[in-house]
């Protein structure tokens, strides 16, 4: 017959085996998403060591289709990948990582959108918008729509608009820019890009006055942006205001680091140089 001793000795021996175990189990899966993982960390530090067979032996299926795609097996990974559950999150975003490792980049950014994972589509978004503009506003349409029914990715969806804007722009939708802009702009009422977005696309539509009141909005959230001071400057040289034009340059001159000459830009710099001399 076992003593009491000599059983709860064992049974903490048996407790402290599974924590360990646990443990493992947990880092392994912290170290496999190692694009997850702050700097300094312990699974930033296990995810560099490449350890991948030991995070596979160790972690639950997530974890090991995350380490043995980080190791370059993607057959491996896809197998795992395959059993994971269509409606899970985690799997979603998994496959769009298994697409990309193969250069899928469609097949990525979809699975991507599905997963919710907005940081990582719009990565590839922006790709694909170098060489084919009409695709990327279509992914991205589709990613303002899907991140727009998550109340906590506010701040990403607010981006996304914003992308859609200059994609629009880019396109010559000008009319369907500005929308894209304002409802970034909703989700964010003071963001300076948003604000700087929408001044331009307004003067580039040759609204001038609503320009000017986007820029004088945009001095008022940050009063140092040299940016925004140049956009005032630009709108009331085209409202015919010179003195505030100048007034607005000369703000810009002494604020500016690397920001362009207003009165250079090919678009809607012309006003401001009817104003000179400054």
């Amino acid at each position: 017959m076992l003593r009491p001793r000599f059983v709860s000795t064992l049974a903490v021996l048996v407790l402290a085996a599974a924590a360990v175990l646990a443990g493992a189990r947990q880092l392994a899966a912290l170290s496999a998403y190692g694009d997850l993982a702050t700097a300094h960390s312990l699974p930033r530090f296990v995810h560099g060591l490449h350890l991948s067979l030991p995070q596979a032996a160790l972690g639950g299926a997530r974890a090991q289709a995350a380490a043995l795609l980080h190791g370059g097996d993607l057959a491996g990974a896809a197998q795992r990948i395959a059993a994971l559950p269509d409606d899970d999150a985690d799997a979603r975003d998994l496959r769009g990582r298994l697409a990309q490792s193969r250069g899928d980049t469609p097949g990525a950014i979809a699975a991507y959108i599905d997963a919710h994972d907005g940081v990582r589509a719009q990565r590839l978004i922006d790709v694909l918008a170098r060489r084919y503009a009409a695709a990327a506003v279509a992914d991205e349409q589709r990613l303002v729509d899907t991140l727009g029914a998550d109340p906590s990715a506010t701040e990403i969806t607010a981006n996304a608009w914003w992308r859609l804007g200059q994609l629009r722009a880019q396109t010559g939708a000008g009319a369907a820019a500005e929308r894209a802009y304002a409802r970034a702009l909703e989700l964010a009422p003071n963001e300076e890009t948003y604000l700087l977005a929408i001044g331009y696309q307004e003067l580039a539509d040759h609204a001038a006055a609503p320009a000017l009141q986007a820029y004088e909005h945009a001095v008022e959230a940050v009063p140092n942006s040299a940016d925004a001071f140049g956009g005032i400057a630009t709108a009331a040289a085209a409202t015919g205001d010179c003195p505030r034009a100048r007034t607005a340059l000369a703000q810009f001159f002494a604020l500016r680091t690397r920001q362009p000459d207003p009165r250079n830009d090919v678009v809607v710099g012309r006003p401001l140089r009817r104003c000179e001399p400054m």
